[in-house]
């Protein structure tokens, strides 16, 4: 398929919805919509997009992740999102990949897997390994239950091996936030400076912590501003904070030898952030004892690189190695959904007659 859209936030209330946009005609797609031009991969630009007949669908905050890859923040409004959705893709284009079979939808997602470890999972799916896996569960066995729940559970986790999570670097000023980030891309992808209010917009890179990707993304530093002055600064701050909201996850830095953030501070206002001890290489750090992860960026970036991979996985609770050879992977949110309607399931029978329904449509491109 030229293009796939695919809606990337959680279902529920909130403020912002994403939706990536990938494909050889994303582009193009995308800048038929948009009133303005595109931005350059790896930056960010706020457009206006309108349908075929020159009417405002949405003003959005466009995140270019590589030149077929696109990140779209629209206002989180359902109509909203299906209005753009639709205008991306045309219905044939869906229909097309819904009736194809299990195995070839896994074929399809391969060339563009974040990770080895998703390409690996993929390719077991491709050669038959969700089929032989959902052949296998009998409702009417003892191991019915347990083996229902791995399937989940391994469903759970190819999510974030297919949609690699947003984790937001955030904090204070001069925190070391543009350091760490450097030492995570492996290049020098952000100027760092000991002057404060260096980084003024996001920066971002998919990067690989362990057999795991995530959509890495530096924002701006948190200070208070006077009057009107640092406008350029004030808006990174500004899109530093939107960005934050959307994440799944801000890795708040504190330097080591800094205060913790107190009650009300941005890294303790949400669910979603993880705060971190950063620059333990100029000295003790204060307070690390209390298991808050320090990193030492310039004296150890691989250990800081750990730390941080570590971090996540703890995060969202996930296992080191994602993928074993052969298994059974549900990698699509329909069998996700299908498996969990068989859990709940009432009676051997009826769990016989939807397994045997759910099978011959998930596997078979009825979905």
């Amino acid at each position: 398929m030229s293009v796939s859209v695919r809606t990337l936030t959680a279902s529920g209330r909130g403020g912002i919805s994403v939706l990536e946009v990938r494909g050889a005609q994303a582009a193009e797609r995308l800048g038929r919509l948009a009133a303005e031009r595109l931005p350059a991969a790896g930056t960010f630009a706020l457009m206006h997009l309108r349908d075929a007949q020159g009417e405002l669908l949405d003003q959005a905050l466009v995140l270019r992740r590589a030149s077929d890859a696109f990140e779209l923040h629209l206002h989180a409004n359902p109509l909203v999102v299906d209005r753009v959705t639709d205008a991306l893709v045309p219905e044939p284009s869906q229909a097309a990949v819904a009736s194809a079979n299990v195995e070839e939808r896994a074929r399809r997602l391969l060339p563009t897997a974040p990770s080895e470890a998703a390409a690996r999972m993929l390719l077991d799916q491709a050669e038959g390994a969700l089929r032989r896996g959902w052949s296998r569960l009998d409702p009417a066995a003892a191991s019915f239950d347990a083996e229902l729940a791995q399937l989940l559970e391994r469903g759970r986790v190819a999510r974030f091996l297919l949609e690699p999570p947003r984790v937001v670097l955030a904090g204070p000023v001069n925190a070391g936030k543009s350091t760490l980030f450097n030492a995570l891309v492996g290049t020098e992808r952000v100027v760092v400076s000991a002057e404060e209010g260096t980084t003024r917009d996001a920066v971002h890179e998919r990067v690989l912590l362990g057999a795991y990707a995530v959509e890495l993304i530096d924002t701006a530093g948190e200070r208070t501003l006077p009057g009107d002055q640092n406008l350029p600064e004030r808006a990174g701050q500004e899109l530093g904070r939107s960005l934050r909201a959307a994440a799944d996850l801000v890795l708040w830095l504190v330097p080591a030898q800094g205060p913790r953030p107190r009650a009300g501070d941005a890294a303790a206002a949400g669910s979603n952030s993880l705060v971190l001890l950063s620059k333990a290489d100029e000295g003790e750090a204060d307070g690390a004892c209390d298991g808050t992860p320090a990193l030492s960026v310039l004296r150890d970036p691989e250990g800081a690189r750990a730390s941080v991979a570590a971090s996540v996985r703890r995060f969202f609770d996930l296992p080191v190695e994602p993928w074993e050879a052969g298994s059974a992977v549900p990698f699509e949110d329909g069998i996700r959904a299908g498996l969990g309607e068989l859990a709940v399931a009432r009676g051997v029978q009826a769990a016989r007659d939807l397994h045997a329904k759910l099978g011959h449509a998930l596997l078979d491109g009825r979905l």
